[in-house]
Formats: structure tokens, sequence, C-alpha cells
């Protein structure tokens, strides 16, 4: 009840920031952009990295608020960790960092994205207490094949009294 809520808060407002400011959130992308080229990535115009971030932003917002009110939450955790990771490495490029000081806040803010990232994870596969799909079904075939057996042996037993 708590803890879903406090997970999805920062991605949340930082899905709003998205959405309502996305030159702060291109204006970002552009910093990792030469790195990105370097991978293979196209690059990217500054008016489609303002829609990429809109687009983000509200898919953040929505995952976001649907696993902090439990609405379909191992689906909304998966989005949120899926986007996560690519919003974390933009935010917090370590690796073009100059001075001491913003490396250990892009490391601060990746270890609180790994955190998060983290819990997400664990989400992905809460099941609050239900037995997996796999299990449920493994579970009624035994049955099954366990009532099977209890009723060919009854009737077995029920042809050796009926026969005797």
């Amino acid at each position: 009840m708590i803890a879903r809520p406090l997970i999805a808060a920062p991605f949340v407002i930082d899905g709003l920031s998205a959405v309502k400011d996305p030159d702060a959130h291109a204006q970002q992308f552009q910093k990792v952009s030469p790195y990105l080229e370097r991978l293979g990535v196209p690059p990217v115009i500054t008016s489609d990295a303002k829609m990429a971030s809109r687009a983000l932003g509200a898919v953040t917002v929505l995952a976001g608020t649907s696993f902090a009110l439990g609405k379909a939450p191992r689906i909304s955790a998966t989005v949120l960790a899926a986007t996560a990771v690519p919003i974390a490495l933009v935010q917090n490029p370590v690796w073009t960092a100059k001075d001491h000081e913003l490396r250990g806040r892009y490391r601060r803010g990746l270890e609180r994205y790994g955190a998060a990232l983290g819990g997400l994870m664990l989400a992905t596969v809460d099941r609050e207490g239900e037995p997996s799909k796999a299990w449920q079904l493994a579970n009624w075939r035994e049955q099954q094949l366990a009532l099977t057996r209890a009723r060919n042996e009854t009737w077995e037993a029920a042809k050796e009294a009926f026969d005797a």
C-alpha cells in the first residue's frame, strides 16, 4: 500500500516534468547524443528529442500512476523498469562529467535509479501471494490425475467385490 506509491512517485514527477517542459529534457538528451551516435544510433534533432521526451514522459506518468494505484502493477512495473534505464543514462551521463563534483552527482543519480529499478524488478514478479498460472495448471493436472487414479481404484474394488 505504501511501497508502490513511494517507488512510483519519482517516475511520475519526472514524467510530468518531461511533458510540461520537454526543452530541459531534450537539452539533456543532446548532451549524450554524440555518444549515442558513436554507438550507431542515428542523430536526433531537437524537435524529435522534445517529442520523444513528451511521449516518454506521458508513458512514465501513466505507468507510474497505474503502479501507485495498484492497477496492473506487474505490467506497470515492467514499463517503468524498461523506461528507467534510458532515462537514468540520459539524466546522469557520468562519462560526460569533467569535474569530480558533477561526476559524483551523476553517480548518485544512477545509484538512485538503480535502487528504484531493483524495486520495480521485484514488483514485476510479485504475485501478492497468488501462485503463478503455471503452478495452478500443474496443480490442477496433478489433482485430476489423483482423482482418475482414485476412481479407477474404486471401480476395480467394486468389480472385485461384485465378482466375488
